[in-house]
């Protein structure tokens, strides 16, 4: 029993559900069956059309006919089928309608085949609207002109009027492609609103959104001028402090550099090494969940440094001594030698820098002493020049109001800084060693 039940409920569904559709579709299907009979024939499209348009450009005249006839079997099957297309059309539009839709259908694809025009040499190659602008190019116009039959209100309008009387032309034109007039014009109309809205708000939110960028830029810059200024200060400090020194103070240019030397006998030479030795152990590694690991390891650095003090009795009786570290020179009792010392043009004062055994005319310059006559005065040179690329790019992003520089020009400043720094430290150490490598070479000749 309960598989008969089944079986009659399987039989009957389909025919309710069309019935259901069918019932649904009849507010939406418009037009009664007394507006099929103004509906025109294939052939009498083609004649109004090449009647009213023979003087269209080339490709027009069949694309207005193909256009009709897409147009006409659109409102046919919006008028009986609604939004469920052509499917609910099949199902509840009369015979008539059928046969209308299919006539049209047909005669669009015949022209679509038939009398689509070819693709002429003057025009291939060329963008849409070059070949629009030519007005020769006749496969353009022809998609063009049948375009405008089911999507142009107006030319729906001329339709509707050629074919039908008054109470049926609202009908047709509200289930054409285009839609109702009145419908279509106020939708644009409030599309147009809402792109101004939108437009108006966004030329706001930029407005403050690049003020906020100029302020936030702004800041940078202010917060800039405290370093930039507290630097050219001590800058400036610096040079003065150089020009009426008293003491030793290291240059910050080779041109500051003053060398002098002090000659005499050997009397005694010191001379022993300091072996320092460093032990570093790694910890041994397992990993929990693998089997990698790593045994401990022991690592031993044995360094050694070669300590030489020299005894020195001078020309005129006086003796002297100086110490140096990993100096490659040979002196024994009884050489003479030379102690050149470097220091600042203004004091005239040093440290010893290299020394010279006149007997065998072999030189040799302490670099590490040579380099503590260098000031560090480039860094804050260097730094102040860092902080200056950096202001500019605030100063620019505050006139331009993008807040594109600023960062950029800070990470610029910084490697900016750091490279000019270890230039100008590394030219002035090279300059240094190279004026007394010069300055000990003469005295050993």
């Amino acid at each position: 029993m309960a598989n008969v039940l089944r079986r009659d409920v399987r039989r009957y569904v389909p025919g309710v559900l069309v019935a259901i559709l069918a019932a649904g579709q009849v507010e939406a299907a418009g037009p009664d069956e007394g507006s099929l009979r103004y509906y025109p024939t294939v052939e009498q499209v083609r004649k109004d059309v090449e009647a009213e348009r023979r003087d269209d450009r080339p490709g027009e005249v069949d694309g207005r006919i193909s256009g009709q006839y897409l147009l006409l079997a659109e409102v046919l099957e919006s008028s009986w089928g609604g939004r469920h297309g052509p499917a609910s059309f099949d199902v509840q539009a009369p015979e008539k309608a059928k046969l209308l839709r299919d006539l049209y259908l047909d005669a669009s694809a015949e022209s679509g085949t038939h009398r689509f025009p070819a693709l002429q040499p003057e025009c291939s190659g060329r963008t849409v609207e070059e070949q629009k602008a030519k007005g020769i190019c006749a496969r353009v116009n022809y998609m063009a002109a049948q375009s405008s039959q089911r999507f142009q209100p107006d030319e729906v309008l001329l339709v509707a009027q050629r074919y039908f009387p008054s109470q049926y032309r609202d009908a047709f034109i509200r289930h054409s492609p285009a839609q109702e007039l009145d419908e279509y014009a106020s939708k644009i109309a409030q599309e147009r609103q809402a792109r101004q809205r939108k437009a108006d708000l966004e030329s706001k939110y930029a407005r403050h959104e690049v003020m906020r960028r100029r302020v936030l830029a702004g800041a940078v810059l202010a917060m800039l001028s405290v370093p930039m200024a507290a630097l050219a200060l001590l800058m400036r400090r610096a040079r003065r402090q150089r020009a009426r020194a008293t003491s030793l103070t290291r240059i910050i240019s080779a041109d500051d550099l003053y060398l002098f030397s002090r000659s005499g006998n050997a009397v005694d030479v010191q001379r022993h090494s300091k072996t320092h030795v460093t032990t570093t152990t790694e910890t041994p590694y397992v990993h929990p969940d693998s089997w990698q690991s790593r045994a401990p390891t022991t690592t031993t650095t044995i360094t050694t440094t070669d300590h030489l003090t020299l005894f020195i009795k001078g020309d005129h009786g006086s003796e002297w001594q100086e110490s140096f570290v990993d100096l490659g020179v040979s002196v024994r009792p009884g050489n003479r030698v030379a102690v050149v010392y470097g220091g600042d043009r203004w004091t005239r004062m040093g440290v010893a820098v290299a020394v010279v055994n006149i007997d065998t005319r072999e030189v040799a310059v302490d670099e590490v002493q040579a380099r503590r006559i260098a000031s560090r005065f480039s860094l804050l040179r260097a730094t102040f020049w860092g902080l200056m690329v950096a202001a500019l790019g605030a100063a620019t992003d505050t006139a331009l109001g993008v807040f594109a520089f600023t960062l950029a020009a800070s990470a610029l400043g910084f490697v900016a800084a750091l490279t000019l720094a270890f230039a100008w430290q590394w030219s002035l150490w090279a300059n240094i060693r190279a004026r007394i490598r010069v300055y000990a070479d003469g005295l050993a000749r």
